[in-house]
């Protein structure tokens, strides 16, 4: 029978948590990952369920249609073929485990099964927020804060995040008529490092003083005309130690004096995509040692990709 107070089933020497409760902690889970995460929700979104690890999932994108124009009498309107690709994004498992023991999860007053939830829904949110920047990453145009600056090494101390690298970035975006989102805005993800030098631009827009009343989005700090700003300490740099979610080789004392460089990335809407082959679960994975240890995962499958290179921009600065 069911445990009141740990949520288990007993049969015997073995304990396994009843589906209903896995589902409860698994919201648990889904909601410490939604405080972490920052790129998924200016993705677009798929999802086929059907799919197995190492399949493929196709994203369609649609091309605009052959100009129109000006009609003539007694001609009739002929219909254009809505031009599409599909891009195909490989999905693969991810997860993590965490163990304790049959005796605690069984005789702990401390809630245990929560505290697992919430471990394993920040590192559910972590390894999924770092999988969309590295799709970001991947592709793209790359701008430098020294405007004169062609490689990392001309990036020196001097050059740090500014309104003029993000001018270079629109540019470059309204070139190929990028769409913004909600026919508003782009936006950028910034290091907080790179932030204390936008927010010290007399232009620069808090949220807090937003005039309208839209909801924020997580992590958002301002806006600068028609970009927003989201704020995350995942966005690669040299400047952290290895070990460090931010951290990215590639920017660790590359610059001008062998300085630590920050990656800022601008993208429109429809820039990359996350494919769900199965949405994330908790799992129990049952007891091992002869029954005195007890294994909660989470698990899922998914893939990323970026679907338009010309439509991110990465600005490097000091």
């Amino acid at each position: 029978m069911a445990d009141q107070y740990t949520g288990v089933v007993s049969a015997g020497a073995i304990v396994k948590l009843d589906d209903a409760v896995l589902e409860l902690y698994a919201l648990d889970m889904l909601h410490e990952a939604q405080g972490v995460m920052r790129y998924e929700e200016f993705a677009v979104y798929t999802d086929d369920l059907t799919k197995q690890p190492g399949d493929t999932i196709q994203v369609t994108k649609v091309d605009n249609l052959a100009r129109g124009g000006e009609l003539q009498e007694h001609v009739p309107l002929e219909a254009k073929a809505m031009s599409q690709a599909l891009v195909p994004i490989v999905v693969t498992e991810y997860g993590n485990a965490v163990g304790v023991s049959e005796k605690l999860l069984l005789l702990s007053r401390h809630k245990e099964l929560q505290k697992a939830a919430k471990l394993l829904g920040r590192d559910y949110a972590v390894v999924r927020d770092l999988n969309c920047r590295d799709a970001l990453v991947a592709s793209g145009n790359t701008i430098f804060a020294n405007p004169t600056g062609a490689a990392l090494a001309d990036v020196g101390s001097s050059h740090t995040f500014n309104i003029e690298a993000i001018r270079d970035g629109l540019e470059e975006l309204s070139n190929v008529n990028a769409p913004k989102f909600y026919d508003d805005y782009y936006v950028c993800f910034i290091h907080p490092h790179q932030a204390r030098y936008l927010r010290e631009d007399p232009d620069w827009i808090s949220a807090n003083n937003y005039a309208n009343t839209r909801n924020l989005f997580t992590g958002e700090i301002g806006r600068w005309e028609d970009v927003i700003f989201v704020e995350t300490t995942h966005q690669g740099n040299g400047a952290v130690a290895s070990t460090h979610e931010g951290y990215e080789a590639a920017l660790d004392g590359t610059g001008a004096a062998a300085i630590n460089l920050f990656r800022a990335t601008l993208f429109a809407d429809q820039a990359y995509a996350v494919a769900d082959a199965l949405t994330v679960e908790m799992r129990d994975g049952g007891v091992s040692d002869f029954g005195r240890k007890h294994a909660l995962a989470w698990y899922a499958i998914w893939g990323t990709k970026a679907l338009e290179s010309t439509y991110i921009q990465h600005i490097i600065s000091a």
